[in-house]
């Protein structure tokens, strides 16, 4: 088994929570970021130092997915126990098992030292639920049994954090974000735009802290409205090959694939709670191997649906539930061979609702006004609890606030029709390995004066050691410009350099080539869009001396010497 960084982090940081006794960790990875190799990794450690595990789940499809990775990746076997798959094992050191299949009979299972609970936001912290009950049994027979979560969306809506007091789960132990795996190559890239054809959900009400769903499937029904729906996205999911639909109720789900079918000529998929489950499984099948190009859905295939061939979601619905959209989003992040990114094309105003997947506040619960709106706010960067936007101190952990992190509100009356899915990266720092520089013309504008490029080969620490594969972070300094762009080569040049400013850029290159300016030994560098910049630059060695490259510079060039 062999397990990328991320996963050995998280594996370790659970184990250290435990043995720290904190309590019960929660780890937070997102969808398509490999959640069965962290749980084998967990099982294997807990099964070496002879405790016995219990795998719990709530769909026998998960169990039976989880129980399959596990004994591929650990050699160990794996019992089932689900009513869904006609298994009652016991017995066995490790057990997958369907929470709606055993929560009345904890006791059979004996003494575990280790339950591990995928999909951890859909467990309700209530004494009385079937998670409830069968956790409390099982603790009676061993009262130092630890639990450890695994979730994409560490929190429930009008609920927030699934962590803290009175809560199964004591605090996340570990989290890695969406956008960190997606560069560094882990998940598919995203690309999102709101759809043109937008519901109007402005009659539609909200109860229990989302919209009530008859009304909001009315606002997505309609001849015109699916059909111009329809229309847009079958235009925009021209090229793509395998494009998943969330729909607003089943009879607008079999509106939209009998509207997909009519557009496009090919077969479309339908999955909704009513299909029957040989069907269903048909036309999952299917899908997954590339047999259907369109599968429509409602409410089924939000987690634990693994097709990583998906290279376009299609939300043809509203939610109020952070959660649920995240889970939505996942089921495009998964890698494939031949897929380049998954479009995100939301026709709810979801992007606008939620904004971006890495967000501090995102999935927090939103202080309100007496009217019921969305009263102004900023996140606690301590507990992650969500404060009035006058707050001094924070209502949960006590964290005193600085005026720097006083804002607007994230979504205020004017809405943000570009919100990304995934928010900008923080700055990150490499390790330099090597530097190369050459000049730079474009060849678009030959008027222009050349640049020097410079090329640094970094790395960090989540590389494996003696790994080549390095990162390539590129700057470009304008030696032979005017305005802004001389005064940053002059700060790059002064950072460098006790040598004086080239006047070109080939004056520069005499002098690099020949060791008049120091390299950084390490960049602390942000991630715009698709380019790098370099936030700043940290040398480990002394500029160098005048004496000693003037010295070197001509005995070399003679009276060529260009200082």
């Amino acid at each position: 088994m062999e397990a990328r960084w991320y996963q050995s982090e998280a594996n370790a940081a659970a184990w250290q929570y435990i043995s720290s006794g904190q309590g019960n960790p929660l780890i937070v990875l997102p969808t398509g970021a490999g959640k069965s190799i962290v749980i084998a990794l967990l099982i294997r450690q807990a099964v070496e130092w002879g405790q016995r595990v219990l795998v719990l789940a709530h769909r026998k499809e998960l169990l039976q997915q989880n129980a399959e990775k596990i004994e591929r990746l650990t050699g160990l076997h794996v019992g089932l126990n689900s009513a869904g798959l006609k298994q009652r094992d016991i017995d066995s050191a490790v057990i997958c098992c369907g929470i709606q299949s055993v929560y009345r009979d904890a006791a059979e299972f004996g003494k575990r030292g280790l339950v591990v609970i995928d999909e951890a936001h859909l467990i309700s912290d209530d004494a009385g639920s079937m998670y409830g009950q069968f956790l409390a049994e099982l603790r009676k027979l061993n009262s130092r049994m630890f639990c450890v979560g695994l979730t994409a969306t560490p929190y429930r809506t009008n609920e927030g954090s699934l962590c803290g007091d009175g809560r199964l789960f004591s605090g996340v132990c570990y989290e890695a974000k969406t956008g960190t795996l997606i560069e560094g190559g882990y998940l598919s890239r995203l690309t999102n735009n709101p759809a043109d054809s937008q519901a109007d959900l402005k009659g539609v009400a909200v109860r229990g802290g989302e919209f009530v769903a008859a009304e909001m499937e009315r606002a997505f029904s309609g001849d015109d409205i699916i059909h111009a729906a329809c229309c847009e996205l079958t235009i925009a999911c021209e090229g793509r090959n395998s494009v998943l639909v969330f729909c607003a109720g089943v009879s607008h789900a079999e509106q939209v694939a009998a509207a997909l079918r009519d557009l496009t000529g090919q077969d479309v998929g339908l999955v909704t709670g009513e299909t029957p489950a040989i069907e269903r499984q048909r036309v999952l099948e299917d899908f997954r191997a590339g047999r259907l190009r369109w599968c429509v859905n409602v409410d089924v295939l939000t987690t634990g649906f693994d097709a990583p061939r998906i290279d376009a979601v299609a939300v043809l619905r509203a939610t109020m539930s952070p959660g649920l959209f995240a889970q939505i989003v996942g089921r495009g992040l998964r890698m494939a061979d031949g897929k380049t990114d998954c479009l995100i094309l939301d026709f709810g105003g979801n992007l606008q609702r939620h904004g971006a997947l890495d967000s501090d506040d995102y999935g927090v619960s939103k202080p309100r006004n007496a009217d019921g709106s969305e009263a102004p706010s900023k996140v606690c960067p301590k507990c992650r609890a969500e404060c009035v936007l006058s707050a001094v101190r924070c209502t949960e952990c006590g964290h005193m606030f600085v005026r720097e992190m006083d804002r607007e509100p994230r979504h205020g009356s004017e809405m943000d029709t570009k919100s990304a899915i995934v928010g900008e990266l923080p700055p990150q720092w490499y390790d330099v390995q090597e530097v190369h520089w050459h000049l730079h013309q474009k060849k678009t504008t030959p008027g222009k004066p050349p640049t020097l490029c410079v090329s640094y080969y970094v790395s960090d620490d989540t590389m494996p050691a003696g790994n080549l594969g390095w990162i390539v972070v590129r700057e470009w300094v304008c030696f032979e410009h005017e305005g802004f762009a001389l005064q940053k080569a002059f700060a790059w040049w002064d950072a460098r350099s006790v040598f004086p400013f080239p006047a070109s850029v080939a004056e520069a290159i005499t002098a690099l080539n020949h060791g008049s300016a120091r390299k950084p030994s390490r960049l602390l560098v942000k991630r715009e869009g698709q380019w790098d910049r370099i936030v700043q630059a940290e040398f480990s060695e002394e500029k160098p001396t005048m004496i000693r490259e003037l010295t070197t510079a001509v005995n070399e060039f003679g009276e060529d010497c260009p200082f």
